[in-house]
């Protein structure tokens, strides 16, 4: 993968337990995703990879990221009866970069993502639920003006450049498009000159507005084809006016009649009629005199409300012929709109300094938000009639409810493929309840799958749906249940656990090199010779090949750091030594004098605090035991583990690594040492750690698989008993008495005890 400049890696992270799957996070806001391939197909698990074959990363998916804000934002047109059975709430975004995303309001996930502008995109409008018109400009900027207008196809990704530059258009920046809800025209509004009327179904321009034709400051389609304003003359206090509703008499198979209004710049508000390529002016409204500049129209039906510069609402009943003017103390308003729906009356209205919401019938303010606690206000749009959709200065899209006080995403309301399996939402009784269940419970024919009285039905039932567990767990061992519920609960310690356990107690499936200490000395040896390999052919520096003579020395190896250390350039400060080291390696004998020399030296360079320099001369003459314990001395921990694997028989090994264990438990790095006495198969040492740590529910399953596959030594018999006794408490406090008695009959005398205890208190 590539990188550019403006794109740097920040972060990477392999996916949890399998570890097939990465994910890169770029500086440019991407996330791209990475699996491993081999020759037969995508791989599961990184421990199956076989790297002697032709193995490679291969992308699967890259998620663009809302970058280049500001934006504009637009809503695809709701739900209906003839859109229902395809319907997806898409959320359009236009960025300043000139990109569109498109955005699935169920998922919040970014579906597609178009380059189509080479300035930054002013607006957005649907023309159906799968198109869209966009225009962009460099208004702003140097040079001419240029325009983009731009109609696309976000199922195929087709467009059409609409609008092409002409000497005329050069020098008048577009500001606005305004489609008819029939979806028959749209109207391209410019600055400073009359608009343009097109025909949507054509994609060509019906009419260009004269010269002389009223500056539009706003405009709005008429929301069904039934409601022309005819000889209107609307006031404060609604006193007689002459509104009225006629119903189109056009119903032929050719165009239908349609109507919007603007206002101009001295807040007279024009109705006119569209019927093909015929345009008739209707009614002239004269502005209220209280009323500054109209910014905004928002139109359905019987009502239509105006917002001006000065924070006036004016609320418009045509049915009732009434007009209602409220302050609202904001500041100019930016935008109006109505929520989607028939019986739905708010109004959702976008200032300079944050958002409102109004119930239109009551002409009062519902909830309000301020830019200070969301940020800059750049767009706004309902995602559903309850649901309005923020967009801010950052890129965020917040999508709210009508309090505007929280962003609701409720789990039940995804469209998810498969279901979500998240047992950290219940509480922590049933939680455990349903893990202890799937570990212990057994898988035959006549498996009760009831809820126990401990867990509540409803819960009980979500999860066994959820995860389908006899199709899972039918064929499963004890510990291969153990393994699973560990990954299904994302608890990485526990699933790392059981991998090393299932690895010592049948050596089926071999451990991967992330385990690093925790593998076989003859799989760790195989892997650090290959890692070595690796490393020789990317060393650059002086350091790094003094590292892998110092490894191969370790290792027993006396050709490979000799032929390294001859080739060191003549002019190196380091020449003289290096080449006298290179002298004493392939001189080595097994002479009794030299040896012994040889000794001699080692320990006065480790004395002077030259330790990898007298270690590294120690295992030169089979000394590699007392290199360890001087490793250890001067608390060179990993390095002396390192060289106990691979150079220590196993009695010394054994020596070695028990001392380490001590030394981790005591100072707290608990879980290596279990994950390291495990590997030695010192079981009941990793119970006894367990059990000190009060981990009994690692402890138990650790002591019965180490049973099930006969590997529990004679001598643990009291270690085994007290996990036994003390999981079977920890299970009387989940209220499980059915397990808490099977464990009380497995942990000796003081279990039996204790289980009679439990049977007089149960009866």
């Amino acid at each position: 993968m590539r990188l550019c400049k403006s794109a740097k890696l920040i972060g990477l992270q392999a996916k949890p337990f399998t570890e097939e799957k990465l994910l890169f996070m770029l500086t440019d806001g991407r996330v791209v995703g990475w699996r491993l391939f081999d020759c037969d197909g995508p791989v599961d698990f990184l421990s199956e990879v076989r790297w002697e074959e032709d193995v490679r990363l291969v992308m699967i998916h890259n998620t663009g990221s809302n970058s280049s804000p500001p934006y504009t934002a637009k809503v695809c047109p709701p739900l209906s009866t003839k859109n229902s059975h395809f319907y997806r709430p898409l959320l359009a975004l236009g960025s300043n970069s000139g990109s569109i995303l498109i955005v699935d309001l169920t998922t919040t996930k970014t579906i597609k993502e178009f380059t189509l502008h080479t300035s930054p995109v002013s607006g957005i409008e649907w023309v159906a639920n799968r198109r869209i018109i966009s225009f962009s400009n460099n208004l702003g900027g140097s040079g001419p003006i240029k325009n983009e207008l731009y109609y696309t196809d976000i199922n195929t990704g087709r467009y059409q450049l609409l609008r092409t530059a002409t000497k005329d258009r050069d020098d008048v920046p577009i500001v606005g498009i305004k489609v008819s809800y029939l979806h028959q025209y749209f109207i391209v509004l410019l600055k400073d000159r009359p608009f343009e009327l097109w025909d949507l179904k054509s994609l060509n321009i019906i009419r260009e507005m004269p010269g002389n034709f009223p500056p539009v400051t706003t405009l709005e389609w008429s929301p069904t084809q039934n409601h022309p304003l005819k000889n209107a003359k609307f006031n404060k206090k609604g006193e007689e006016t002459t509104i009225s509703t006629e119903q189109s008499t056009n119903h032929n198979d050719g165009p239908i009649r349609e109507h919007f209004v603007f206002t101009d710049t001295d807040g007279v508000v024009y109705h006119l009629m569209v019927e093909g390529t015929v345009i008739k002016e209707g009614t002239r409204i004269p502005p209220d005199s209280q009323t500054g500049l109209i910014n905004s129209i928002a139109w359905r039906g019987d009502l239509m409300v105006l917002g001006d510069s000065t924070g006036h609402l004016s609320f418009w009943d045509l049915k009732a012929r009434q007009s209602r003017l409220v302050p609202t103390g904001r500041g100019a308003i930016r935008k109006l709109l109505l929520a989607p729906g028939r019986n739905t009356q708010l109004l959702l209205v976008m200032f300079n300094d944050g958002v409102e919401i109004w119930d239109c019938a009551e002409s009062e303010v519902l909830s309000s938000i301020k830019s200070s606690k969301i940020g800059e206000v750049v767009d706004v749009d309902w995602g559903a009639s309850d649901r309005p959709v923020i967009v801010n200065e950052s890129g965020a899209v917040h999508i709210m409810d009508v309090n505007l006080d929280t962003a609701p995403n409720p789990v039940t309301a995804l469209s998810l493929h498969t279901p979500i399996w998240l047992p950290f939402i219940y509480n922590q009784k049933e939680m455990m309840n349903f893990k202890i269940y799937i570990q212990h419970m057994g898988w035959q024919d006549n498996w009760d799958m009831k809820c126990p009285k401990s867990c509540t039905p409803l819960i009980w039932d979500s999860m066994l749906h959820t995860l389908k567990l006899r199709d899972k767990f039918s064929t499963l061992s004890f510990l291969e249940r153990c393994l699973v519920t560990a990954a299904l609960y994302g608890d990485m310690v526990e699933w790392r656990l059981w991998q090393v356990l299932a690895y010592y107690l049948d050596q089926s499936s071999p451990l991967s090199s992330a385990f690093d200490i925790v593998q076989d000395n003859q799989s760790f040896l195989k892997d650090q010779v290959k890692s070595l390999a690796i490393q020789e052919k990317c060393r650059s520096t002086y350091s790094h090949r003094q590292h892998s003579i110092h490894r191969h020395i370790l290792l027993g190896n006396t050709d490979k750091p000799v032929q390294l250390l001859l080739e060191v350039e003549q002019d190196s400060p380091n020449f003289y030594q290096d080449c006298l080291r290179a002298s004493l390696i392939s001189s080595v004998s097994d002479s009794e004098v030299a040896q012994s020399t040889i000794k001699l030296v080692a320990t006065n360079l480790i004395a002077n605090d030259h330790l990898l320099e007298g270690c590294q001369l120690l295992c030169l003459i089979k000394k590699a035991v007392d290199a360890c314990r001087y490793m250890q001395n001067f608390h060179c921990y990993n390095e002396a583990i390192w060289l106990a694997k691979v150079a220590l028989t196993k009695e010394e090994y054994l020596e070695v690594m028990k001392y380490y264990i001590d030394l981790l438990v005591n100072k707290g790095s608990r879980h290596l040492g279990i994950l390291l006495a495990i590997s030695l198969s010192f079981f009941d040492k990793a119970a006894e750690i367990l059990l000190a740590t009060k981990l009994v529910t690692v402890a138990a399953p650790l002591v019965e698989s180490c049973i099930e596959a006969g590997k529990w030594p004679e001598s643990g018999a009291e270690i085994k008993d007290r996990v036994f006794v003390e999981y079977a408490k920890y299970m009387v406090s989940l209220n499980n008495l059915e397990i808490a008695l099977k464990y009380c009959d497995m942990g000796g005398e003081k279990g039996r005890q204790l289980g009679e205890e439990l049977r007089i208190c149960a009866q």
